[in-house]
């Protein structure tokens, strides 16, 4: 997470960084992040999730560091924070592109998400709204915490592959998606296998989240 909010701040993000947070301070953080920082239609809001998650019957829980183990599961479910609440705070935000990357556990059915293809046009994707995911892992897998996802989302970031796909110096997070999709599914013997997409809403279907490459 260190290693990601420094690429972020070099692409001029301004960064909260929050490190272990407890069952109540993680839902708190994130719907004050969504409802506060997320006031500004033209705001560009991006969450790196590093931590762990698991799939319940169906849903999806991000996983606090107080959280109790899923074998409990009345105290786990009262200390999980399930992606349906969490996909409640995302629609808080009035801001234009939202983009979520979750490095845990988990997500084969986050937000109930299609995949999306590449855009052509740059111009035309900053001007729609869009809410975005991509997670390390899919459902039942145990994803890899030796931050070799991080590093090369990181490397993306500086340019240092070829995640922008089109070599237009715009890097679209279905971009970074598909790159790091490929990229794990293939050192990994398809064990870790990456999702992302967007959310179905086709309010929030047509952009695409994008950082500029150096």
């Amino acid at each position: 997470a260190r290693q990601v909010a420094r690429a972020l701040e070099g692409q001029g993000f301004e960064v909260m960084l929050k490190t272990d947070l407890v069952s109540e301070q993680l839902g708190a953080v994130l719907e004050d992040f969504f409802i506060t920082k997320g006031r500004n239609p033209e705001a560009r809001l991006f969450v790196w999730f590093a931590g762990h998650g698991y799939t319940l019957d169906g849903e999806g829980y991000l996983i606090p560091s107080d959280g109790a183990a899923p074998t409990d599961e009345v105290n786990f479910l009262k200390t999980a924070l399930s992606l349906r609440r969490f996909g409640e705070y995302v629609r808080f935000a009035k801001s234009k592109h939202v983009f979520t990357v979750f490095d845990s556990c988990f997500a084969g059915t986050i937000f109930n998400v299609a995949r999306s293809p590449v855009p052509p046009a740059i111009t035309r994707v900053t001007t729609e709204p869009v809410r975005q995911f991509l997670s390390s892992g899919d459902e039942g897998q145990e994803v890899s915490d030796d931050g070799e996802f991080a590093r090369l989302f990181v490397e993306a970031l500086h340019g240092k592959n070829r995640a922008d796909a089109n070599a237009d110096g715009y890097l679209t997070a279905s971009e970074v998606g598909a790159f790091l999709t490929n990229e794990v599914s293939n050192s990994t013997s398809n064990v870790q296998t990456p999702r992302y997409g967007k959310i179905r809403t086709p309010r929030y279907r047509k952009g695409d989240f994008v950082f500029a490459l150096a």
